[in-house]
């Protein structure tokens, strides 16, 4: 590493944490348009963006500052949010038009990484912190998943690189119906490798449309929840085996 490239690390070091001190959630890194390009585009980082209303609350805000907290243990993943004035002086407002959103779009979300340059992917599920965490890592953001189990989440993995192993459903069943058998979600991870073997791995991505379009119906919160569940577990099939951490 030259000499300018580690006073320029240095000074947006200096920045982040500065920053971070102003931000609304506790581990997010507020920018503003000033700071926005300069700090996104860093290289080798990516970025998960909220954009939204200034000194937001509310569930989807609870939702976010347990996202921020979760994504520490993430190398290389920032949280940053970009707070929207409405009135006074429109601080961002500009940011904003730029990434044609109206106030109606809050909070809206976006990746933006090597792979997804600005103005970035964005995210169109659910405000759920899982289900962010489990649509980072389907693009390959090593960020630990929420409300799935450890336990089945490696087999998971073990069950893809092995390409369908029957030895590895078979492992997940016995802990299913042992360790695991008051618990639900167990069942779930043991349908969807039943359901890879049957149809392929592209089961994933379409039962993923299939269900969120369902979830995001009318229907009722024990089946809400269910479905939720089902998205969390699918976000862990969803990882593409043998990526390095960015």
């Amino acid at each position: 590493m030259d000499r300018y490239t580690r006073s320029w690390v240095a000074t947006t070091l200096v920045l982040c944490w500065t920053k971070l001190a102003e931000a609304t959630a506790p581990g997010a890194l507020k920018l503003d348009n000033f700071t926005f390009t300069k700090v996104t585009s860093q290289p080798g980082w990516s970025f998960l963006v909220k954009f939204d209303q200034s000194y937001a609350y509310g569930e989807k805000e609870d939702e976010f500052k347990l996202l921020c907290k979760h994504a520490y243990e993430a190398p290389k993943l920032l949280i940053a949010e970009v707070p929207v004035q409405e009135y006074g002086d429109k601080e961002n407002d500009d940011l904003r038009q730029t990434f044609k959103l109206t106030k109606d779009d809050f909070p809206a979300y976006f990746l933006i990484d090597e792979a997804h340059p600005q103005p970035g992917l964005r995210y169109s599920g659910s405000i759920k912190a899982d289900l962010l965490a489990n649509w980072l890592r389907k693009h390959n953001i090593k960020i630990p998943s929420i409300g799935t189990l450890e336990e089945f989440d490696a087999l998971a993995k073990e069950f893809l690189q092995q390409g369908s192993s029957d030895s590895v459903l078979e492992k997940a069943k016995a802990l299913a119906e042992g360790q695991f058998s008051a618990d639900r979600k167990a069942g779930i991870y043991i349908k969807i490798m039943q359901k890879i073997k049957e149809k392929g791995e592209d089961y994933v991505d379409s039962e993923i449309k299939r269900v969120s379009k369902i979830a995001e119906g009318k229907i009722g919160a024990d089946k809400k929840a269910e479905l939720e569940d089902k998205l969390k577990i699918l976000g862990v099939f969803a990882e593409k085996p043998g990526k390095e951490e960015l």
